[in-house]
């Protein structure tokens, strides 16, 4: 084989690695300060509006595979959440159809999934449901999601990756989604 064609494959298979890692949904974020409303919720200090055209085009219809979560404290630092201590938080996936989501909840015994319905309001990215206590979608593209979420009387910032279709359906019929 020439250098020439060497040196290209060498460049394709770097920028490759270039490229998978700048869309990857898992991000090793370090602390991170929010800034702590009067109610002490944490809000993100530059949070950019999500249109409801692109939450109703890009999201909804879709399934979300829980990725990673970091636990917000109350002087609005977080920090990455170890997820082997289930004790006050139980990580979930989530689908949004037009107008009902659906939360699947991970249990030791079995698999849960709760639906109700919801209101997204575009103007501050909060997702109004009874199938969480609070939602507001901090960040958003067609294959990551990023939600502030409130479980009990703790927050967390976190991560969901795009389901693929056999996911979504294992979730749906209550197994362990496993690649066909």
């Amino acid at each position: 084989m020439s250098r020439k064609k060497s040196f290209y494959r060498y460049l394709s298979v770097l920028l490759f690695g270039i490229l998978t890692q700048a869309t990857s949904c898992e991000e090793d974020y370090p602390e991170q300060s929010y800034i702590m409303s009067e109610d002490n919720v944490p809000e993100e200090p530059y949070l950019t509006t999500i249109s409801t055209a692109y939450f109703q085009t890009n999201i909804v219809g879709h399934g979300w595979k829980w990725k990673e979560s970091w636990r917000i404290d109350e002087k609005g630092v977080s920090v990455r959440y170890d997820v082997s201590n289930l004790a006050d938080y139980i990580p979930n996936d989530l689908y949004f159809g037009a107008d009902s989501m659906t939360v699947f909840m991970y249990k030791e015994t079995s698999n849960e999934r709760r639906t109700d319905s919801y209101i997204y309001d575009a103007t501050n990215n909060r997702i109004l449901s009874q199938a969480i206590d609070y939602m507001q979608l901090t960040d958003a593209d067609s294959s990551c999601i990023s939600f502030i979420e409130r479980h009990g009387d703790r927050y967390y910032k976190s991560n969901y990756e795009r389901m693929l279709p056999y996911e979504l359906n294992a979730r749906w019929n209550g197994s362990k989604p496993e690649k066909p």
